[in-house]
């Protein structure tokens, strides 16, 4: 009876680490995205500070990208916390049954994302003249 009790107290504990490293990567993904809107404004700004007669052409592009990136980590949170709630119920029960429907969604958005941002970063490096 003890060695169950310990057991399905390992089992919790398993799943609250889980939980809490969904957190983290969350809120990593969250700091990236906020990183990347602030660094756009400052560089958005930092001519007309310093340069009287600078045109740098303004792209609000990588305030969506950053904007998104912080709504991609805050999407991971919620569904990193239902399911930990929902592995909780099933540990509860006795029936937990192993998924990476959350992992596979969450690992296809964040590529995505990370798509976008490389084929922005190459645009941005090597923009395409073409001329009529």
């Amino acid at each position: 009876m003890k060695d169950n009790n310990k057991q399905m107290i390992n089992e919790h504990m398993s799943n609250e680490r889980t939980f809490l490293s969904w957190i983290r990567t969350g809120i990593g993904i969250m700091v990236f995205g906020f990183v990347i809107v602030k660094f756009s404004l400052f560089v958005n700004q930092l001519p007309a500070a310093f340069f009287q007669n600078s045109n740098i052409p303004k792209n609000g592009f990588t305030i969506v990208i950053g904007i998104a990136l912080v709504l991609t980590g805050a999407l991971t949170i919620v569904l990193s916390y239902w399911k930990y709630k929902q592995t909780y119920k099933l540990l509860q029960k006795g029936e937990y049954l192993y998924s990476t429907l959350l992992l596979t969604i969450l690992t296809v958005v964040i590529f995505l994302m990370s798509i976008v941002i490389i084929t922005y970063l190459v645009i941005a490096a090597y923009p395409f003249n073409f001329s009529i």
